[in-house]
């Protein structure tokens, strides 16, 4: 386990921020928001900084068609004046990964103020930055430290919160396809991160009348699980024990709406949206015997390789060359020999595959937890009409090294 950086939560965090800052003689700062939370905590942020006579410069974003890319890390440096200072984001996901990317290459620490309960990545070291045409996450460095003004947090527009929930929970999911992966494909895996990651997702679940509530306690509770799932994926230097095929179908729906120019697709809805078809899979996983896998797997063709990349450079040519090159799993089941493996492989550890989809919780109750939180639980609901839903679902399968849920229903035929 990697050492933590100091999460201070509750009141007064400006107030600690400074002392936090005058104990380790930091005088310069890169201060990034956008409009919103600059109005929200970022302006206060900055008069804090500004009343010590300290060196702030102030990068204030606007939110409209904002989205963590190459557009938005470039009005970050441009602001910079390349002089050494401690970069603080004050926002949400995209202000958060912005930052984290700006001041990782240009050489400079970050601290982070949360502003929203509305991501689960506040603690990571990796971004989730879109470069070029494609979205994926990008090794950069984790805040030295994060403040938590729960005030802050729990005045945050409640669908925000909606969108925090469905991408923590979504944890219920995302761990068991890292275990799967490990199961059947033989990837790295650590037991005792994917046990935090599992908690992480349960700890959120069990408060949820009181997120519902806007509770204090119940949201610190939900910050606290946001910031430990980033801590598994800093711990295991891979975003495998935070995403999952959930992630990957949002991925694709969130890039098609970003090529499109569409706006309006919070990360966290659609990875909850996303989240209830993998569960609704993971439900047809558990009432499968081996007999029936052995019969479906029979049926199974695999589309060769050239039509398997033919089909994506007409579906995602954006970022298809990228794709192919990372030689993606079911790319390479299109080998008969390596195909063969895996069906003797998915048979031989059935039972454990079953140990772990029984993990997952059952769709309809997931679908009742966000939709009581006001959040979405159909593409519809987030705009994502029947053809991208396609696409997030055929295609998402491409996007990492995982042998998800989404792999298998592809293999057993479902829908």
């Amino acid at each position: 386990m990697q050492e933590r950086m100091p999460i201070t939560i509750g009141e007064d965090t400006v107030d600690k921020f400074i002392a936090y800052c005058r104990e380790r003689g930091l005088d310069a700062f890169m201060l990034v928001a956008d409009k919103n939370t600059a109005a929200a905590l970022g302006d206060r942020v900055h008069t804090a900084i500004s009343q010590q006579g300290w060196d702030v410069l102030y990068c204030v974003l606007d939110p409209d068609g904002l989205h963590t890319d190459g557009t938005a890390v470039t009005r970050v440096l441009r602001a910079h004046d390349a002089a050494p200072r401690t970069f603080v984001s004050v926002g949400s996901g995209t202000i958060t990964d912005t930052t984290r990317f700006a001041s990782h290459r240009s050489g400079n620490p970050f601290i982070s103020f949360p502003t929203a309960a509305s991501v689960d990545a506040y603690a990571s070291k990796t971004a989730a930055i879109t470069i070029g045409r494609l979205k994926g996450s990008v090794v950069c460095q984790a805040p030295e430290a994060i403040f938590t003004d729960m005030p802050t947090i729990c005045h945050a527009p409640r669908f925000l919160t909606a969108s925090g929930f469905g991408d923590l929970v979504s944890k219920l999911t995302s761990t068991c396809d890292w275990k799967l992966t490990h199961i059947i494909w033989g990837s790295d895996f650590d037991e005792g991160i994917y046990w935090r990651g599992v908690s992480a997702g349960q700890s959120v679940a069990a408060v949820i009348d009181g997120i519902r509530a806007g509770d204090t306690e119940s949201m610190q509770v939900m910050m606290e699980g946001q910031f430990e799932g980033g801590f598994c994926m800093a711990d295991f230097n891979n975003s495998a024990p935070a995403s999952g095929s959930e992630h990957h179908i949002a991925h694709v729906w969130e890039m098609l709406f970003h090529w499109d120019g569409k706006e309006g697709l919070f990360h966290g809805n659609a990875v909850g949206v996303a989240m209830l078809m993998s569960a609704r899979w993971y439900a047809q996983l558990r009432a499968m015997t081996r007999e029936d896998a052995r019969t479906a797997l029979e049926r199974t063709i695999i589309p060769p390789r050239e039509e398997q990349e033919a089909a994506l450079r007409k579906a995602l040519p954006e970022i298809a060359e990228e794709v192919i090159a990372s030689n993606p799993i079911y790319l390479q089941l299109s080998e008969p020999e390596t195909f063969e493996r895996i069906k003797t492989r998915i048979l031989e550890q059935w039972d454990e595959i079953q140990t772990c989809a029984n993990k997952v919780p059952d769709p309809d109750q997931l679908r009742e937890w966000i939709s009581s939180l006001g959040g979405p639980v159909t593409p519809q609901e987030i705009r994502v009409s029947a053809e991208e839903t396609r696409l997030g679902k055929d295609f998402g399968l491409y996007l990492r090294e995982r042998f998800s849920i989404n792999i298998i229903r592809s293999l057993f035929g479902w829908e």
